[in-house]
């Protein structure tokens, strides 16, 4: 396992918004709903594992300049809170402006947050994770 794998989960994920993005261009709400559904679970299984597995092996790397646990931690929660939230609009059934509103909010913060992964985490933490932690990883990565 190396960098690909960490990169590949990452594609998964915004695979799994991109389905979120398009049903809810075409406004299929059923589709939407389930789109949006599934990426937030992966969402959450995916950051959690990073939590418990990827920011101890970035702490062994060191990133200098940074100060990953607050950093990192404090992406974490704000994708994940967003996400939740678009979740609740569209469960509420929210008017479709304050849907797309939250949506490209969220598409901001997701790219922003994929960027600091992919450019700085991700390596630093490529070579210094652990069996146990590629296996938690893995088992935790979506589908690309």
């Amino acid at each position: 396992m190396d960098l690909a794998t960490l990169l590949s989960a990452q594609r998964g994920l915004r695979s799994r918004f991109e389905d979120f993005r398009r049903a809810l261009e075409r406004r299929d709400e059923e589709a939407y709903r389930v789109a949006l559904t599934d990426f937030h679970a992966c969402l959450r299984r995916w950051t959690e594992a990073e939590e418990k597995a990827l920011l101890p092996a970035v702490l062994r790397a060191g990133v200098p300049g940074r100060d990953p646990q607050r950093e990192l931690r404090l992406e974490w929660v704000q994708v994940r809170e967003l996400t939740r939230s678009l979740l609740w609009q569209v469960n509420e059934r929210a008017r479709l402006s304050d849907l797309l509103g939250f949506t490209e909010n969220l598409a901001r913060r997701l790219a922003a947050h994929e960027s600091e992964m992919e450019t700085v985490y991700y390596p630093a933490a490529a070579a210094t994770l652990r069996g146990d932690e590629w296996t938690s990883l893995a088992e935790a990565a979506p589908a690309p």
